[in-house]
């Protein structure tokens, strides 16, 4: 039974703070939805609402369209990865993969095949004996992964699953990650606060916010047509300028999205002056700095091919041309 999963108006309190206010989220049957956001917006809370761990005060969680909020968190047919693994030091890494199958009183060598399959799943064959103390934190979160997956879930929760783990093995975890997802076709969902994980790993990402879910869409649609200031300024790098005389009302410009020219090679374009005040290698890209007549500093990015044709120095004056921008009116301010 597998099917797409609904949160509708999901509000929650603790105390006098409001954590979730009116949530709503859908995530179609079989796909990877990445929540993304800041520390504190909500993103676990939301996880352990969908589990069943916590209730919520208002609104309802669906899925395959018909509410589960009278369900307890082990009738939900959840799987759920948490941040810090939580295996059972004791156990083997085939003794933590079936546990929730022993539970369930699965017959042993159900237990045994549905095990083996994971372990070679998630590439652990040849540890099937060893215990927690003897992997290393991606191999921790392998299992991790298996267990979760073992009780064959409605829908996998993964908690920040990739926090703990160095930056070159949390790149491979999650491209195995999408791998295994594709091959079972479980609806995942996946929280995390860093953008290069959301978009690698979701199909759709949902752009969360002080308890609300500020935009849904593809990582191509967010990156490039954010609906409010909040996801311009979290989504990507981007300059953000407040226009003058209009309080609140803000320019968003992708670094990208920036031409930048020696000022005495175009004297007869548009655009605007500037001096280039410091600028950073990047590998393939430059990025630069340019300080604007009227006080304005943009950030520019170029290729570094592109940065020695034009022959760019620091200290250059430039003429600034801005090929595509984005306006939005932020309601935070007054």
């Amino acid at each position: 039974m597998r099917g797409d999963l609904e949160l509708r108006k999901i509000s929650i309190s603790f105390g006098k703070e409001v954590v979730l206010k009116g949530l709503d989220l859908l995530v179609d049957e079989g796909t990877i939805m990445a929540v993304l956001g800041p520390s504190g917006c909500g993103k676990s809370t939301m996880l352990r609402v969908i589990s069943g761990l916590i209730p919520q005060d208002r609104g309802k969680v669906m899925l395959e369209g018909k509410s589960i909020d009278h369900l307890p968190a082990h009738k939900r047919r959840m799987g759920f990865v948490f941040q810090n693994y939580s295996l059972f030091p004791n156990l083997t890494v085939t003794g933590n993969i079936g546990f929730g199958m022993r539970m369930m009183k699965k017959r042993k060598n159900e237990i045994r095949e549905r095990s083996n399959e994971l372990i070679s799943l998630v590439g652990l064959s040849g540890m099937e004996n060893k215990r927690p103390n003897e992997l290393s934190g991606g191999q921790k979160q392998r299992v991790a992964i298996a267990r979760a997956l073992a009780t064959y879930p409605d829908v996998l929760l993964l908690d920040e699953p990739f926090g703990a783990l160095d930056a070159k093995i949390r790149k491979r975890i999650r491209r195995d990650l999408r791998s295994i997802q594709r091959e079972l076709g479980t609806t995942t969902v996946f929280v995390t606060h860093d953008q290069d994980e959301a978009f690698e790993v979701g199909d759709q990402v949902a752009v969360m916010n002080n308890g609300v879910i500020e935009q849904r869409g593809s990582p191509m649609e967010l990156y490039e047509k954010p609906r409010t200031d909040f996801v311009s300024r979290f989504v990507g790098n981007a300059n953000i300028i407040e226009l003058p005389g209009e309080v609140g009302r803000t320019v968003m410009i992708r670094p990208e999205d920036i031409s930048l020219r020696k000022l005495e090679e175009n004297s007869g374009e548009g655009g605007t002056k500037g001096r280039l005040v410091d600028l950073i290698q990047l590998g393939p890209l430059v990025e630069t700095s340019v300080l604007l007549e009227n006080g304005d500093t943009l950030t520019a990015l170029m290729s570094r091919s592109e940065y020695h044709l034009k022959g760019l120095r620091k200290d250059d004056e430039v003429r600034v041309k801005v090929l595509k921008f984005r306006s939005f009116k932020d309601e935070t301010r007054k």
